[in-house]
């Protein structure tokens, strides 16, 4: 599948015998994300690949902690 190419740095295939190895390199454990393969799987709705989300500036939540 498609998805198997989404980063670099990474086994390919990505899963294997049902499962993800964990990384154990800094961050995300990637090396790159392959932006191309990203933007051609985009959702329709969506307006293009890493755009601006300025509405969300003004947003909050009463975040809770519970006992």
């Amino acid at each position: 599948p498609w998805w198997n190419d989404l980063v670099t740095g990474l086994p390919n295939p990505l899963v294997q015998s049902g499962f993800i190895a964990v990384p154990e390199a800094p961050g995300l454990g990637i090396e790159a994300l392959n932006e191309e393969l990203i933007a051609a799987h985009l959702h329709p709705d969506i307006p293009g690949l890493w755009e601006p989300t300025a509405q969300w500036d003004a947003e909050w939540s009463n975040d809770r902690l519970w006992n």
